[in-house]
């Protein structure tokens, strides 16, 4: 396991009284790592009053991550302190230091790593009489006819438990009134088994499975539960390393959840410097669960959001009633925490997060947009699908299923209405202030006119309009389309906000 270090300031060095854990490395009052170019803390506390110059706090502010320091009441300090404190979002410690320092390898550890089981990778019961009907590969629908708990799927294979990781779980699912369902978790690690089973009132919020943290092998065994009379609709079982409420993926990650579908959205918010603009990063297609960007953006040094669709196999477009409504006002609360308006408001993606770019950056009326490789037409990416890009992104079939008045009949017609969702919101949208910056590959061959459309709807009624384009088709040349991204925020944050 990689040690995770811990930089203490000010106060009585901890080490010294409290009982440090394994793989734990403590600094005390070190402030010559500082200087040490590769040198990263991934927990630093704050213990007292700090008398450093403003090159130290900037200096130590490169070495943590936000939402990686805590501070005692006695730490609130000057004004140079209390806005490093801001910038870093850092916590008051109320709890018992030693009960503390014992969870930091549970807390800070490093990495991020989450993944989506779907319901094809579940057996249904040998004892299961009922009606069985798969949405695609995005959910599969079983009828529940008992008075008592009866199984009806179970995790075909076990799931390698990652070493010295804990996880936790969160599993999609629906049912009529009249059924009740539930999980059980069987895991096993030598010779030794433990049962972990909750309720669906337990599985209203994540839950997390205790694995013990060691280095030896672990695997995990999963058991569906139902009983009552109607139907049911088995999801994805999401699971993620746990960080035990300091956040989802990472430390100070949120996720936006419809409670209706169970559905979520993530999103992480570093402060960066405090000043503007905020800048909005919306994630591409992506199979492992984890926030995509982080260290991209944090090189900018700005304020910004990174949000990311967790939702099918590798993301669902950021579409739908409630995160057409969620999205939009997180970013509204992240602007008025800054004390930024939306002339101060960057928003960006690549490819799938080009959709939640373009979409609701027209409708906050965003400084600027930054999109490459721009996806527009979902009913004709999933068209595509079928003879341009055989077997290719199956997840297009699941999305337009899900999007479309009339799930059942997936068809030219209906793939040509969902099509017409993107055009509508360009219509009736005011683009007047916001300026798009777009890239797009000559051979696209998941949405070919999406650069053509956005120009027909949006020339003349958008500030400015500027567009580059790369031979290839969509997934070719990734690495120039990132230096092409790269190079539009850094011009956009120079030219328009002086950075």
């Amino acid at each position: 396991m990689k040690p995770i270090r811990v930089l203490q300031l000010g106060g009585e060095d901890w080490s010294q009284t409290l009982r440090i854990p394994a793989g734990v490395q403590w600094y005390f009052n070190d402030l010559a790592q500082l200087k040490v170019k590769k040198m990263r803390f991934e927990l630093l506390i704050i213990a007292d009053q700090l008398e450093m110059t403003p090159v130290e706090w900037e200096q130590l502010h490169a070495k943590v991550d936000p939402y990686n320091v805590v501070f005692l009441p006695e730490a609130a300090g000057d004004e140079l302190q209390q806005y490093f404190l801001a910038r870093t979002q850092a916590r008051l410690l109320k709890s018992d230091r030693q009960a503390f320092v014992s969870a930091i390898p549970q807390y800070y550890y490093v990495g991020q790593q989450g993944m989506g089981i779907g319901p094809d990778a579940f057996s249904v019961s040998p004892s299961y009489q009922g009606s069985q009907r798969w949405k695609d590969s995005a959910a599969l629908e079983l009828t529940v006819d008992s008075d008592d708990w009866e199984p009806l799927a179970n995790l075909r294979t076990n799931l390698f438990v990652d070493p010295d990781r804990q996880l936790t779980v969160w599993p999609v699912f629906q049912h009529d009134a009249n059924v009740e369902i539930r999980y059980r978790f069987v895991l096993v690690y030598g010779s030794e088994r433990q049962t972990y089973e909750f309720s669906e009132a337990q599985l209203q919020k994540p839950q997390v499975i205790p694995t013990p943290i060691s280095a030896h092998n672990q695997f995990l065994s999963v058991i569906v539960f139902a009983k009552g009379h109607g139907q049911m609709t088995l999801g994805n079982l999401e699971i993620r390393w746990a960080r035990y409420g300091l956040g989802t993926f990472i430390n100070g990650g949120q996720a936006l959840q419809d409670l209706e579908s169970r559905d979520e959205v993530q999103f992480f918010f570093n402060p960066g410097d405090l000043r503007p603009p905020l800048c909005v990063y919306f994630a591409g297609y992506h199979s492992k669960k984890s926030f995509e960007g982080y260290f991209m953006m944090k090189k900018m040094k700005v304020p910004y959001l990174l949000i990311t669709d967790s939702r099918l196999e590798g993301g669902a477009f950021y579409t739908g009633p409630f995160f057409n409504q969620a999205v939009p006002k997180i970013i509204d609360q992240h602007l008025q925490l800054l004390g930024f308006d939306h002339t101060q408001l960057i928003m960006s993606g690549i490819s799938m997060g080009t959709y939640g770019a373009i979409k609701f950056g027209l409708r906050q009326k965003a400084h600027a947009v930054i999109a490459a490789k721009p996806l527009v037409h979902l009913g004709t990416i999933a068209q595509r699908s079928r003879l341009a890009r055989p077997d290719d992104f199956g997840t297009s079939f699941d999305l337009a299923r899900e999007l479309i008045a009339a799930p059942n009949e997936l068809d030219e017609t209906s793939l040509r209405q969902l099509d017409q969702k993107i055009i509508e919101a360009l219509i009736h949208e005011d683009a007047s202030e916001t300026s798009l910056n777009l890239a797009y590959m000559f051979d696209d061959d998941y949405d070919p006119n999406a650069l053509a459309v956005l120009k027909k709807h949006l020339l003349g009624w958008a500030r400015q309009i500027n567009y580059y384009g790369l031979p290839g088709r969509h997934n070719d040349d990734s690495s120039g389309m990132i230096k092409w991204f790269l190079r539009q925020y850094a011009r956009v944050l120079k030219e328009d906000f002086g950075r």
